[in-house]
């Protein structure tokens, strides 16, 4: 059995727990084993078969979660470009992802969609260990309705890209059927549109209650879940009314929208995916232009966004990073950013951001009892990061700095030495 002592760390657990000095952090395996103050090593074990790292007070944090993940976007610059790209291209290109996310210190996710059964391979070959990549949810190909942002082809042209289209109750079920039948962990419903896509903007709602409630249904009978990209006041009350459990976006919220995310804050998520919208705001006249970014509506829409994810924050409500990364402006590798753009422009704690990645990460991916938090019985996904993301969260997103990443207790990354010589069993 491998087994790991991590030594003098500044523990941020997870939980919401004051940070604490000088803790060691023992792995058995791929689990926690013990925490605490100069820990010793099991009587059971050599001196010459432990890993010994001496921290000097680098940061023990958990692995984080990223809850809006495209493997299958690859710097694109149009939807058209993930139809059209051959599926072996978008194959590699989603291995290469994966490890992307992996080595940024992401070591779960939720897929948001992907293109075919991409996801569903990625997460069974990761699962083998056939290749790197964090643990995760499988998504397939959104479920969308005639006319929506995904529907860009001519109408004498059908391509079974990154979408497949539906209308009414027996379609949409169809679908929802076939991609569980495919062994997706969750499917993605798009229930409002999309501001770069002229006939469908983020203003509209593309769908009824009637048929989100028939993908929720045809989900909850399977033990499985629904994921929606909805931006709109009616888009995310249809969608609490039917069950749905994870809401993307969410930004144009009203008080009654807020309401009733509120009442169901136990049982429901908001993804609101902030650096799309940042990024778009920042890079995408680089590549539309000016005046078709301003027509997006997204400078007005941000800060729209940001005010509500404030106010549900307040209220308790779960808010989770996930940034709609993947295209060419909003490259994979720069997940972290979410998370100070929580903390600059929402006004969350950067504890309760580093909660949002983790504990709530865990919750999200249904494995709360295994990852999200550092505690003893828990899996060792783990990251030293050298620094304190409580006084600057941005140095998460510098990967220099992320000296040990450890998944399911393997090495993914360690930049640190490894002692395996000590006097005695006492360390």
């Amino acid at each position: 059995m491998k087994v790991k002592l991590l030594k003098n760390g500044l523990l941020i657990d997870g939980t919401g727990a004051e940070a604490k000095h000088e803790i060691d952090v023992l792995v058995e395996g791929n689990k926690i084993t013990a925490i605490g103050s100069n820990l010793s090593i099991p009587d059971s074990y050599s001196t010459n078969g432990v890993d010994i790292i001496e921290l000097n007070g680098k940061t023990i944090m958990p692995g984080m979660v990223e809850a809006h993940t495209h493997f299958t976007w690859q710097d694109s610059i149009y939807i058209q470009d993930i139809d059209f790209k051959p599926i072996e291209e978008t194959m590699i290109g989603a291995i290469k992802n994966a490890e992307t996310m992996l080595k940024s210190g992401f070591t779960s996710c939720v897929s948001a969609a992907a293109r075919g059964r991409v996801d569903i391979a990625l997460r069974d070959a990761i699962n083998r260990g056939q290749i790197a990549g964090p643990r995760m949810l499988a998504n397939g190909a959104e479920v969308s309705a005639t006319g929506s942002f995904v529907d860009l082809h001519p109408n004498h042209v059908r391509v079974h890209g990154l979408s497949f289209l539906a209308d009414g109750e027996d379609e949409v079920r169809k679908v929802v059927r076939s991609l569980f039948k495919e062994g997706a962990d969750l499917v993605k419903v798009n229930v409002s549109g999309e501001s770069l896509t002229a006939h469908a903007t983020g203003e509209m709602t593309l769908y009824t209650y009637k048929e989100v409630r028939a993908a929720v249904e045809e989900a909850h009978a399977r033990g499985k879940r629904i994921y929606v990209h909805a931006r709109t006041s009616e888009s995310v009350k249809i969608c609490v009314k039917a069950g749905v459990d994870i809401i993307g976006h969410a930004d144009f919220i009203d008080d009654e929208a807020f309401e009733m995310l509120v009442h169901n804050k136990d049982r429901l998520f908001v993804v609101p995916a902030l650096n799309w919208l940042v990024s778009t705001l920042e890079h995408g006249a680089d590549y539309f232009g000016q005046e078709a970014v301003d027509a997006t509506g997204y400078k007005e829409g941000l800060q729209i966004a940001l005010k509500n994810m404030n106010r549900l924050y307040k209220a308790g409500v779960r808010v989770l990073p996930g940034g709609d990364y993947g295209f060419k402006w909003c490259p994979h590798g720069g997940y972290a950013r979410d998370l100070e753009h929580f903390v600059k422009l929402v006004g969350m704690t950067p504890m309760d951001v580093i909660v949002s990645a983790t504990k709530y990460g865990g919750q999200i991916m249904q494995l709360e009892d295994q990852i999200g938090t550092i505690e003893v019985g828990k899996l060792a996904d783990i990251l030293v990061v050298d620094g304190n993301p409580l006084d600057n969260i941005a140095i998460l997103q510098d990967h220099d700095k992320l000296n040990i990443i450890l998944k399911d207790g393997d090495y993914v990354v360690c930049s640190l030495e490894v002692s395996r010589e000590v006097e005695g069993a006492a360390v």
